[in-house]
């Protein structure tokens, strides 16, 4: 297969079974428009049948790591594509490692990048190497002291390329690669993330460019070390994040004409793995299941794509809000820019005691997508519904599905509509709520067993089809005091009343397997608008994962499983 300059991206996430994943991710990037590939989370048998095939299309090797997970060792790979020779060896000693290595220094292959790791009570180690004829080093074994004094040494003519860090007993050892070069260089070691990217920012506008990073605990603080040559080329640099995360930066980054050089794997610190890469419907979810978590709302003069005093005269049919995801190629990546919700501008969205209050997350449970958040009180009761934060009311409604539903637009400082809050299952009346469920809902939906319960629900709670007869039942559709309490075009404060939570609808009346309910809830999307005008849901407690990764009490700290951005007033979920 020939490749030239067309890039080409590819991934097999096997990655996702946490059983094959360390759970944090770090890649250094570096400009070029040559092909690319990516394999992680295998066993070495079938990392070496990737290494082998893609040999063959011209893929080079030029970072590999390993970790162990479930007492399982695994490997992931980073490629080039290139024509020049290439070696793969792993699973030796020291002394059959740098044997091998002087083996292969005369037959043209320069060692470019080393991992090593316990296996039983032996050392391995594990080399990549490359064609070359230039000058080379390799030191292995020494403490930071000795390291650096070869360094310092060794640079008048040799560049460190690539370094290895592990303990000893109680001490901490180093291993460097060196070829041959006269550029720009620079070393730092064991400094927390903060300092080091403060570093890197220094160095780049220095004309210096990371080209490996190793990190590491020291005690319960993890250190990183970089190594820089000199370098004009466009430069990235991604960390902390989880695999979902990492590999849709990495495929944006590839669109974007950013090549990974170098990749580093570490685990967790806090957040179960149970709780990581749920952000993104998974990949082999059917296009149809997809595009339902794209939510139609009915536009208006107010209700529209653009901010509310810039909608068209002729109002779209719907607005649409989406889940948070790009297309490369035919794949599924996370849209990291629409979770990028730097603003922190809401409040909980009731006023309801903590304690009697219950939530669910992104998702309902293990691989059921939700998309929002519930808020329901523990007695299964009404309550009030508030304005999450300060905001203009752009739309006011009754959805087939959810029932009433309420739209905030949020500005942020003098950028009109940044945010939505979109409430659902609202009450409005038992008397307007009936009518609308028979003569709006219920000829939208399709014949089977949805159309069915919502009718049984309906005929069993007090609203028969037979307007005469109908008498609703007040845990069900509330009392006729217990409506929307704004209208559109009125902006709010944080905290003003918008009406009482519910359970109108057939998304929300609880009557989905034949029950008669009542499923009392406020469903509560939160919206963002992105770069490309459209909408996506994001999560305010950045964790994107099933209910019980999130803080146990609705105004409960966010925790280590916080991993996006918060969008919570002062970072947490409070009252007005």
């Amino acid at each position: 297969m020939q490749i030239n300059t067309a890039f080409v991206f590819i991934l097999v996430c096997f990655i996702l079974n946490s059983a094959q994943a360390q759970d944090y991710h770090i890649g250094v990037w570096r400009s070029g428009t040559s092909g690319y590939y990516l394999w992680a989370g295998v066993d070495w048998t079938n990392f070496v049948a990737k290494w082998n095939e893609l040999g063959s299309q011209n893929y080079r090797l030029i970072d590999i790591e390993t970790y162990e997970v479930g007492g399982q060792r695994r490997y992931s790979g980073v490629w080039e594509y290139g024509t020049d020779g290439y070696y793969l060896w792993g699973g030796a000693d020291w002394t059959n490692f740098v044997a091998k290595w002087n083996e292969l220094g005369p037959q043209g292959l320069r060692l470019i990048d080393i991992e090593t790791y316990m296996d039983g009570s032996t050392r391995k180690y594990v080399g990549v190497w490359r064609a070359g004829t230039y000058g080379y080093y390799l030191y292995g074994g020494l403490d930071w002291t000795s390291f650096t004094t070869i360094w310092n040494n060794l640079g008048d003519n040799y560049r460190l390329t690539d370094i290895e860090t592990y303990m000893d007993g109680s001490t901490r050892k180093y291993i460097g690669i060196w070829e041959y070069g006269t550029d720009g260089y620079y070393l730092w070691g064991g400094s927390d993330w903060a300092t080091f990217v403060s570093l890197w920012d220094d160095l780049a506008s220095d004309g210096l460019r990371l080209i490996d990073v190793e990190t590491y605990l020291d005690g319960s603080t993890r250190k990183y070390i970089g190594v820089w040559r000199s370098g004009t080329y466009g430069y990235y640099l991604w960390s902390g994040v989880d695999w979902e995360n990492f590999v849709s930066k990495w495929a944006e980054n590839g669109v974007n004409n950013l090549r990974l050089i170098d990749y580093e794997t570490f685990e967790t610190n806090g957040c179960p793995s149970s709780c990581l890469n749920h952000a993104l419907l998974p990949d082999n979810t059917s296009t149809s299941a997809r595009e339902s978590y794209n939510y139609g709302i009915k536009g208006s003069t107010q209700h529209c794509e653009a901010a509310p005093d810039s909608c068209p005269s002729t109002p779209p049919a719907y607005v649409y809000y989406r889940w948070p995801n790009v297309v490369y190629g035919s794949t599924y990546y996370l849209r990291l820019s629409a979770l990028n919700t730097n603003n922190q501008i809401f409040r909980l969205p009731f006023n309801d005691a903590a304690n009697t209050m219950g939530k669910n997350g992104w998702l309902y449970s293990s691989n059921s997508w939700h998309h929002a958040i519930d808020y329901w009180r523990n007695d299964g009761s009404t309550f009030q519904i508030v304005a999450a934060s300060t905001g203009k009311v752009i739309h006011i409604g009754w959805d087939n599905w959810s029932g009433n539903t309420v739209i905030l637009s949020h500005d942020v400082g003098t950028t009109k509509d940044v945010y939505r809050t979109i409430y659902v299952h609202m009450r409005n009346g038992p008397s307007n709520d009936c009518a609308n469920a028979w003569t709006l809902t219920v000829p939208s939906l399709s014949t089977g067993s949805t159309l069915t319960n919502y009718q049984n629900y309906l005929a069993n709670t007090g609203c028969p089809q037979n307007t005469a007869l109908r008498n609703p039942s007040a845990p069900q559709w509330g009392t006729t005091s217990q409506t929307i309490s704004v209208t559109v075009g009125q902006t709010v404060s944080a905290g003003t009343v918008l009406g009482w939570a519910g359970s109108t609808g057939p998304g929300g009346c609880g009557c989905t397997n034949g029950g008669n309910g009542p499923n009392t809830h406020l469903h509560i999307f939160w919206a963002h608008r992105d770069t490309d005008g459209l909408w996506y849901f994001f999560d305010p407690y950045g964790v994107y994962a099933s209910p019980d990764c999130y803080p146990s009490a609705v105004d409960g700290a966010v925790n280590s499983c916080s991993r996006y951005p918060v969008a919570w007033k002062n970072g947490k979920p409070g009252y007005v």
